[in-house]
């Protein structure tokens, strides 16, 4: 008999492991019933994991770090995160205000002198959309943010929007740029509201994006199947690097109104390795670091200081210090180091 399974997804390009595993049978081959369980914002996702109504998730990477620790409300809940799911796939998108004044800056000026310029006459704070607090998005906007000479916890305000609705927020103008996973900021550029300015592969190479989660507790009473899990997701990863057709595959399905629910072109944006330029054109990444990567593997030793720095990070957006030793230790054994 199958084991039944519920996994929380958001609808995003890289939910693509889980559709695909889904499709093609991968959880049927490992005598799993899986059933993807759409959640409507991250925050909803991380408590129906902490408390036990789904079994487990499509996470952010600093998600499970907070889940660990206890991070800004999160309830304490032992996690595993033993796969990441995909690398890259973020971008930072900015209004047509916002994008004016980055091309009309001047010698000897920057975003941040503009925007501290504005504070003294008492314009508004410029407001910057992300996921959820303990996100890649967030990291990845803060550090945007201070190679522009932004400081973001005076210069600026964020504001948490969910995916699906981030585009809304931009065109009712109550956010003036965002970072989110695709195909959201294509979706803006196609829609003539946005531009992007940044991807996360530029940001932070090679970064944990998503992982497979599930609390300690489940893992432990569930062994079987989450080793059933990790193979299908793996084998879905492999496929999805398997080469243009199987991307576009995978766009097909994920338009689904079951999944993201978005036209086939605009979820390809992503999964073929391209998004829109500064300029409104496709910017072809081939030949580069992919847009997204689907990774699977094994998290080797080698990749430890990626996850120290994903800790440390994550940590430090608390602004409680110090990050001490027995705190960092157990921020790392999602990853199992």
């Amino acid at each position: 008999m199958q084991q039944e399974i519920r996994i929380g997804v958001i609808a995003l390009t890289d939910s693509a492991p889980f559709v695909v595993a889904q499709h093609l049978d991968f959880f049927n081959a490992e005598n799993l019933s899986v059933r993807l369980v759409k959640q409507a914002s991250w925050a909803t996702l991380r408590d129906k994991l902490a408390f036990g109504e789904i079994d487990a998730a499509h996470m952010l990477s600093p998600m499970a770090i907070a889940l660990q620790l206890g991070l800004g409300g999160s309830p304490r809940k032992n996690v595993l995160a033993p796969v990441v799911l995909n690398r890259g796939g973020n971008a930072i998108t900015v209004n047509k205000q916002l994008a004016g004044v980055l091309a009309s800056l001047v010698e000897g000026q920057t975003l941040g002198s503009v925007l501290r310029a504005g504070k003294l006459r008492d314009e508004r704070p410029m407001v910057f959309g992300t996921v959820f607090p303990f996100s890649m998005h967030t990291l990845q906007l803060r550090r945007w943010l201070r190679l522009n000479d932004v400081d973001p916890d005076q210069d600026v305000r964020f504001e948490v929007v969910p995916p699906i609705r981030m585009v809304g927020a931009l065109r009712a103008g109550l956010i003036d740029a965002f970072c989110v996973g695709e195909p959201y900021n294509s979706l803006a550029v196609n829609e003539g509201l946005g531009t992007i300015v940044a991807t996360s592969n530029s940001l932070w190479p090679n970064a944990p994006e998503k992982v497979l989660g599930c609390t300690q507790s489940w893992a432990e009473s569930n062994p079987a199947a989450l080793a059933g899990l990790v193979s299908a997701l793996r084998k879905a990863c492999a496929w999805l690097e398997g080469g243009v057709e199987n991307r576009r595959q995978a766009a097909a399905w994920l338009s689904n109104s079951d999944h993201v629910n978005l036209p086939q072109d605009v979820l390809e944006m992503a999964l073929l390795e391209s998004v829109k330029g500064l300029v409104g054109d496709a910017v072809n990444l081939k030949g580069g670091d992919p847009f997204i990567h689907f990774d699977g593997l094994a998290l080797t030793p080698d990749q430890r200081p990626v996850f120290e720095s994903l800790v440390v990070e994550t940590h430090a957006l608390t602004k409680e210090q110090p990050l001490d030793k027995a705190q960092f230790a157990n921020g790392l054994l999602p990853f199992a180091y």
